[in-house]
C-alpha cells in the first residue's frame, strides 16, 4: 500500500503536538487518548495500545485507543509477560518486533500466548518498540493497521522517537498512580485498623458492663439468697432435734440457688461447649433459645466439618458460639421466623458456619439490631475471620456466614 510522504517539519510539528497533548494529562488511559490524533499523522493506525510492567512482577497493564479489544482488561487483570504476543520485546530480547501480517507471523502463535485479540480484530500489520526510562524497559508502544504489510522499516525510528517521547511520562504517571493507590491501601488499612480499635473498645466496655451486671447478680440474688441460708440454718441449729420437713424448704431453695448461680456462669462462659463440645453446644443453644421465646420454631445443626471445629482453641470457640448466638437471637427477635438452621462446614481453608432463617429478613421495620451486626463483625475481626450478611435462599429471611481461616496445623491433619 503506498503511503504519502510526509516532510520533517511535519513530523517535527507532529512531535511538538504530541508534548502539548501530554501536558495536564494525569491518567494513563487519558494520556494514550489524548495522543492518539497527533501520532496518527507520523504512523497512521487503527489501534494503539501501550504495555506498562508492574515493578517488582511479571505482569502488565495495556491501555488502548482506536479499535477496543480484550487486552483493555488488563488495566484491571494484568497478564502475566509469558501470555504476552511482545514478550520478547518486554523481556529485552529484541530491538523491536514488526511484522507484515500478525494473523501469519509465528512470533503471535506460541504455546499460552493471548493473541486472540489480534486474530478477532484483524490487527495485521504490528510494530511495536519499548518504553524506556532511567535505563530499563518499563513496557511497549505498539500500532497496528487492518492491512497487511503496511508498516515499514523507516516506520520503526519514528515509533522509536514516539515511544521516548512518552516513555518519561508515562514513568511519572505510572509512579503517582502507584503512589494513589499505596495511599488509598494504607488509608484503607487505617481506617480497618481504627475500626478494630473501636470494636476492641466497644466490646471492651461491654465486657466491663457485663462484669458489672454479674456482680450486680450475685451480690442482689446469689448472695441475698446465701445470706437468707445462712440465718435459716442459724436458727435451725437452735432446734433440736431438726425434722426432715423442717429442711426440705432449705435443701429447695439451696438448689435454686445453684441453679442460678450456674445461670450466671453460663452467660460468662459456656460450660456446654467444654462438656459437650462445638456441635453440641451450638445445638443446645438453639434448643433453649427458642424454648426460652416461646416461640414454635423449628431448629436445625448440621455438623460437615469433620470435627475441625471442635479442636479450635478455647477462646475461638467461645467468639464463634457467641456470633452464632447474637445471630439466632436476632431472627428470634425480629424476622418472626418458622425455622432456623446452623451449619458447620469447612470450605477449603477455611471453617464456615452459616446461620439461616426464613422470617422476614432484614428490609423495612425488621432490619436486624445495627448494634448486634457490628458485635459479630467486631468479634469475627478480632478473629481474624468475616461475616457476611445476606438475603437468605429464594430471598427468603437472612444468611449470616461465618468464615473462619484454619491454622496450618488443623489443615495438615485433615489434608
Amino acid at each position: 500500500m503506498q503511503r504519502p510522504l510526509i516532510s520533517a517539519e511535519h513530523v517535527l510539528q507532529h512531535f511538538l503536538g504530541i508534548s502539548r497533548a501530554l501536558a495536564g494529562q494525569l491518567d494513563l488511559q487519558s494520556m494514550v487518548n489524548a495522543v492518539s490524533d497527533e501520532i496518527r499523522f507520523i504512523l497512521p493506525h487503527d489501534h494503539i495500545d501501550v504495555s506498562l510492567l508492574l515493578d517488582g512482577e511479571n505482569h502488565l497493564h495495556a491501555y488502548e485507543t482506536g479499535v477496543q479489544t480484550a487486552w483493555s482488561h488488563f488495566v484491571d487483570h494484568p497478564l502475566p509477560i509469558v501470555e504476552s504476543p511482545i514478550r520478547a520485546l518486554l523481556l529485552g530480547q529484541v530491538a523491536f518486533i514488526l511484522s507484515d501480517d500478525a494473523m501469519l507471523d509465528s512470533r503471535f502463535h506460541f504455546p499460552g500466548a493471548f493473541a486472540q485479540p489480534i486474530f478477532d480484530a484483524q490487527l495485521r500489520s504490528r510494530l511495536h518498540v519499548p518504553l524506556r526510562a532511567r535505563g530499563e524497559i518499563i513496557g511497549a508502544l505498539s500500532c497496528s493497521t487492518h492491512s497487511a504489510n503496511f508498516y515499514t522499516q523507516a516506520d520503526v525510528d519514528h515509533t522509536q522517537h514516539v515511544a521516548d517521547l512518552l516513555a518519561s511520562y508515562l514513568y511519572a504517571l505510572r509512579q503517582a498512580d502507584q503512589a494513589k493507590h499505596l495511599e488509598i491501601a494504607q488509608a484503607q488499612t487505617r481506617a480497618r485498623e481504627e475500626g478494630l480499635r473501636l470494636g476492641a473498645l466497644r466490646l471492651t466496655e461491654e465486657l466491663e458492663s457485663e462484669r458489672q451486671r454479674i456482680g450486680m447478680d450475685l451480690h442482689d440474688q446469689t448472695l441475698a439468697d446465701m445470706t437468707r441460708l445462712h440465718r435459716r440454718i442459724a436458727r435451725l441449729q437452735l432446734q433440736a432435734p431438726v425434722s426432715a420437713d423442717a429442711l426440705q424448704p432449705v435443701s429447695t431453695a439451696l438448689q435454686e440457688s445453684m441453679q442460678e448461680l450456674r445461670r450466671i456462669i453460663d452467660a460468662v462462659k459456656p460450660t456446654v461447649l467444654h462438656l459437650f463440645g462445638f456441635a453440641e453446644g451450638l445445638e443446645d443453644l438453639l434448643l433453649r433459645s427458642v424454648r426460652n421465646s416461646g416461640l414454635n420454631i423449628d431448629t436445625h445443626l448440621f455438623d460437615h466439618s469433620d470435627g475441625v471445629a471442635g479442636q479450635l482453641s478455647e477462646a475461638q470457640q467461645i467468639a464463634l458460639f457467641r456470633i452464632v448466638q447474637e445471630a439466632v437471637n436476632n431472627a428470634i427477635k425480629h424476622a418472626s421466623p418458622a425455622s432456623i438452621t446452623v451449619q458447620i462446614s469447612r470450605v477449603a481453608e477455611h471453617l464456615q458456619l452459616t446461620i439461616v432463617d426464613d422470617g422476614q429478613g432484614l428490609d423495612g421495620n425488621n432490619r436486624m439490631d445495627t448494634g448486634g451486626i457490628k458485635n459479630m463483625q467486631t468479634r469475627a475481626q478480632l478473629l481474624g475471620a468475616q461475616v457476611q450478611i445476606d438475603k437468605g435462599p429464594g430471598n427468603r429471611g437472612t444468611q449470616v456466614c461465618v468464615s473462619l481461616p484454619l491454622p496450618v496445623s488443623q489443615l495438615r491433619e485433615h489434608a
